[in-house]
């Protein structure tokens, strides 16, 4: 971040310049018909008044979407969200692939593309990239107890050796070139990738040093293989359509970001952000939107929402559980005990309202004892391991703040706001 500085000038003066023609052949990203050549892609975001911003949403500290959310979050995003205040614009975030990036662009579905975006020759041939926000290279990952077996790329480039990456991307490219004799395997969830490797599915993966340092932190049996001294060197930076007026603006603001210590402040809140409980607040959500099936059962049966002595044995049986993966037992009753007041308190202000309005029989509603009870379970158990592999997080008072920040917003607001508050009360006291 300290060389960023002394890299603008230079990149000021060749920003200003305007790019060379494409020949007629080419349809390079973002470029738009001789027709609308008088007016620039600035012009049009400030006359929409929206700036269309795509994202992968795969790639933490960057960009993130929880699976099945709609809410993007990480430091490219709160980036881009300050951009288009500065503009004036409100922010839309746009999905889009690695493996489509590139098309997408140029068939103008977004204005900006963020999220740990590489520059590459490739994608320079096609579009503009705006001053680089960060200096990184390719590194390797592995279990920790294998570490020293992936040291160089001569170690990884072996028929034995099981190598992963996902899809589409510089990540791919990178093995393709570099390891192809490795049995490679691509796997198309960058989110869930890592876990492949614990799970002893593949051996190691080549990727980008900060995205190896902070999995390292979130799984702590992966060793980042040599993170400061990577294969390769690249920047980061945001994609942008062939447009020197939008490109000019973007490149302002972005020196004005850093110079006012902006990126800075926004890079060190992103790295420091507990994105294991991502999965924990995804995963309370999900058990909690499930109320609205155990309700229409129950409402259907004329069932009471209250089950006072089977409730009593599910939490004695997780507190016992829980202990033994490390977390307090009387710590894990109040949490699970909690989920299961806010399920409750959800189904009573259902009750509540179908009451009024004199609801008949649910139609289809899910048998609870072979559909929604089995689904209630297993979310319970995973609930329970990822309570366990965040609990150096969620056991420090120190990190409350940030706990409390990762549990919103939630999909079950919409059902209630109050069960949510009681469901989240023992992570943010």
């Amino acid at each position: 971040m300290s060389r960023l500085s002394s890299w603008i000038a230079a990149l000021a003066v060749a920003s200003a310049v305007a790019p060379v023609a494409a020949p007629a052949a080419e349809a390079p990203a973002g470029a738009r018909p001789a027709a609308a050549a008088s007016s620039s892609r600035l012009d049009e975001i400030l006359a929409r008044g929206s700036l269309r911003v795509g994202s992968t949403g795969d790639y933490k500290p960057f960009s993130y979407r929880a699976p099945g959310g709609e809410r993007f979050i990480g430091l490219d995003i709160a980036l881009a969200e300050d951009l288009a205040h500065s503009l004036g614009v409100k922010m839309q975030v746009v999905p889009t692939r690695w493996g489509t990036l590139m098309s997408d662009l140029a068939d103008d579905r977004f204005d900006i593309a963020v999220g740990g975006v590489s520059v590459t020759l490739e994608r320079q041939r096609q579009a503009l990239f705006s001053l680089p926000t960060m200096r990184d290279g390719k590194t390797p990952i592995a279990r920790c107890d294998d570490a020293r077996k992936y040291q160089t790329l001569a170690d990884i480039d072996r028929p034995e050796v099981r190598l992963i990456v996902n899809p589409g991307g510089t990540n791919e490219r990178f093995a393709r070139a570099h390891a192809p004799r490795a049995t490679l395997t691509v796997y198309p969830d960058n989110v869930t990738i890592f876990d492949r490797i614990l799970a002893g599915e593949a051996d190691v993966m080549i990727t980008d040093a900060i995205e190896a340092r902070l999995q390292q932190r979130l799984h702590p049996k992966l060793c980042a293989i040599h993170p400061d001294t990577p294969f390769d060197f690249y920047e980061k930076a945001f994609l942008l359509p062939r447009d020197i007026a939008l490109k000019a603006y973007v490149d302002q603001w972005l020196h004005q970001a850093i110079e006012t210590g902006l990126y800075a402040r926004l890079n060190e809140q992103w790295l420091a952000y507990p994105w294991g409980i991502e999965s924990l607040r995804a995963l309370i959500d999900a058990r909690l939107l499930l109320a609205m099936d155990v309700a229409q059962y129950k409402w259907n049966h004329h069932l009471p929402i209250e089950d006072a002595p089977r409730e009593a044995q599910v939490i004695a049986s997780l507190g016992k559980r829980a202990e033994a993966l490390g977390v307090p037992q009387p710590w894990a009753e109040a949490f699970f005990r909690a989920q299961i007041e806010a399920s409750k308190t959800a189904q009573s202000e259902l009750f509540q309202g179908w009451d009024v309005f004199r609801r008949g029989e649910f139609a289809g509603a899910p048998d609870l004892a072979t559909v929604t009870r089995p689904r209630l379970d297993k979310l319970t158990d995973e609930l329970l391991h990822a309570i366990a592999e965040n609990w150096t997080v969620l056991g420090d008072p120190r990190r409350r703040d940030d706990v409390a920040r990762a549990m919103h917003p939630m999909q079950a607001d919409d059902l209630s706001a109050k069960a949510v508050a009681q469901a989240i009360a023992p992570l943010v006291p």
